[in-house]
C-alpha cells in the first residue's frame, strides 16, 4: 500500500473512533450515520481484494492502539464499515 492509502485508512479509522467515543449528545447517532453511510457505500463498492486490504490496515492500526476502548473500536471498524463479507 502507498503512503497515501495508509494515511487515508488511518484517517478513516480515527474518524470512526472519534465519532464512536464522542460524548453523549455531542454528536447524535443519526448524524453519525448520515456521515458514515455514504462512506460505507463507497467502500462496499470496492473489489473484495481492496476491502480486505483496507480491513487489514485498520487491524494493524488496532494492534498499535494503546487505549483499550479505542483499540476495540478500531477492531470493530472493518465490520462497521462493511469491509468484511
Amino acid at each position: 500500500m502507498t503512503t497515501l492509502e495508509r494515511t487515508l485508512a488511518k484517517a478513516l479509522t480515527e474518524i470512526v473512533i472519534t465519532l464512536d467515543h464522542s460524548e453523549d449528545g455531542a454528536i447524535a447517532p443519526e448524524a453519525t450515520m448520515q456521515l458514515l453511510e455514504p462512506v460505507i457505500t463507497l467502500l462496499q463498492d470496492l473489489p473484495e481484494q481492496d476491502r480486505q486490504a483496507l480491513a487489514d490496515m485498520i487491524n494493524q492500526f488496532a494492534q498499535q492502539e494503546t487505549d483499550p476502548e479505542r483499540q476495540l473500536t478500531a477492531w470493530e471498524t472493518p465490520q462497521t464499515m462493511g469491509l468484511l463479507t
